[in-house]
């Protein structure tokens, strides 16, 4: 009896680590080191679909690459803006064109959207905190040509804002005049 009781003891660890070892090959050769993977910021080219394999400028619109799985904000299309401010009255705007661009005295002037607030995107670093209150809001971002909103959205998501979103084009393309200032 003690023989049976030996010989199962030893099949049982056999089966044992031969599932581990099993286990183990498995996992190992079905895990592929995945290459990251950079983007450039959205700028609403066509080379926002473009997938680089380091970091670096993109040679199509200079904005920075970066990795595709850190780009967590959405884009909205100029078309869309006023009928979504219309909707959601509640979302925060945030111009982070310069003071002159918001108040209009640049030329050209493309205007700024109803109850936006000016924080210029070389200044939104240093005025993050002033922010704080907007964390858990939805923000629009948004500039002039989508240059700078793309940069500033990032900015805000690296520093945990969760619901940005991107006004595609900037005020240069949004033909409705309704929900301007």
């Amino acid at each position: 009896m003690s023989n049976l009781i030996g010989l199962l003891s030893r099949l049982m660890l056999f089966s044992i680590t031969t599932m581990l070892i099993l286990s183990c090959t498995f996992s190992s050769e079905n895990e592929v080191a995945e290459k990251p993977v950079f983007k450039c910021l959205p700028c609403g080219l066509d080379c926002d679909k473009v997938l680089y394999e380091k970091e670096g400028i993109c040679k199509h619109c200079e904005m920075e690459l970066v990795p595709a799985s850190t780009i967590t904000f959405k884009t909205i299309e100029p078309s869309a803006i006023c009928e979504y401010i219309s909707q959601h009255p509640e979302v925060v705007l945030l111009d982070v064109r310069t003071k002159e661009e918001f108040e209009g005295n640049t030329e050209p002037d493309f205007g700024t959207l109803k109850n936006a607030i000016n924080i210029p995107i070389q200044e939104l670093e240093a005025n993050m905190t002033s922010l704080e209150q907007y964390k858990n809001k939805d923000i629009i971002v948004f500039c002039s040509h989508s240059h700078r909103s793309p940069r500033a959205s990032y900015m805000l998501t690296q520093n945990g804002f969760k619901r940005v979103t991107n006004m595609a084009g900037g005020m240069s393309v949004l033909a409705d005049s309704s929900c301007k200032k």
